[in-house]
């Protein structure tokens, strides 16, 4: 019985994950350090193993679904790795120098605001100027030059602070490979899923993670993929693209409060 908020948590933290791409660390960070106590390293080292093992499942999901360009994905995601790897290295070498602790941590917090901040605009950027039908989509190698710059970026954000999915990766698709939201949902899944998997590697040997919380939250986070599923299939484009970016806003808030708290 004591494990039912914790599995609840988790399903509905899975169900966001799964339609918007947006939880793994807006989401997820608040929940870790409100809820459970965490601080901040503790909070983006677990996020960091907990978005990677619900991404797991929901890019599975969006893969049957077809919403998964896998060659754009890899290109993005051989982008990203370098950064994503060096950002969570260093953090995590860096939290061992107990003098800086305080100054990590709210390094940390104010990289999630202003990437958060980031998102904002270019999903304005996106609004104000709706994709265009026809041949808009980049070939793979077409991503490259582009993508280069932001996309490195994206992965040390990602590793630094374990946000990345729905906040960091999911508007450079939107704004650079000009795929449909569900697409760049699907993708970004995919690609956070494996960069996520190599932060916890890295922030496991810091011994930051908690384990067991993160374990839990999963598996409540698999009772919600049929419902995500569903809604895949039932709802609009447009309601995806709104209810990301009402997402957004909360975690902005959030994130806000917890930086000058």
């Amino acid at each position: 019985m004591l494990l039912i908020p914790e599995l609840a948590i988790g399903a509905v933290v899975g169900l966001i994950i799964s339609t918007t791409s947006v939880g793994g660390g807006v989401i997820v960070l608040p929940i870790l350090t409100y809820f459970f106590g965490l601080d901040a390293l503790t909070a983006v080292a677990t996020a960091n193993l907990l978005s990677m093992l619900m991404k797991i499942s929901s890019s599975y999901m969006h893969f049957r679904m077809g919403n998964i360009p896998l060659r754009q994905s890899f290109v993005i995601l051989l982008i990203m790795i370098p950064g994503t790897v060096l950002a969570s290295y260093g953090v995590t070498l860096l939290s061992h120098l107990s003098h800086a602790k305080v100054q990590i941590e709210w390094a940390v917090n104010l990289l999630v605001v202003l990437a958060i901040l980031f998102s904002l605009y270019l999903f304005y950027r996106r609004i104000q100027q709706p994709q265009k039908s026809g041949s808009q989509t980049h070939s793979p190698s077409g991503l490259i030059k582009p993508l280069l710059l932001p996309g490195s970026g994206a992965g040390l954000v990602l590793g630094a602070t374990g946000v990345g999915g729905g906040i960091v990766v999911l508007p450079l698709l939107l704004r650079y490979s000009q795929m449909n939201i569900k697409q760049a949902i699907g993708a970004s899944l995919f690609i956070t899923m494996m960069l996520s998997g190599s932060s916890a590697f890295a922030y496991a040997h810091g011994s930051h993670t908690n384990w067991k919380l993160a374990l839990v939250l999963f598996a409540g986070s698999l009772l919600a993929i049929p419902f995500a599923n569903y809604l895949m299939k039932l709802l609009s484009d447009k309601v995806f693209q709104y209810a990301t970016l009402f997402l957004i806003l909360c975690s902005a808030v959030l994130m806000g409060f917890r930086l000058v708290g």
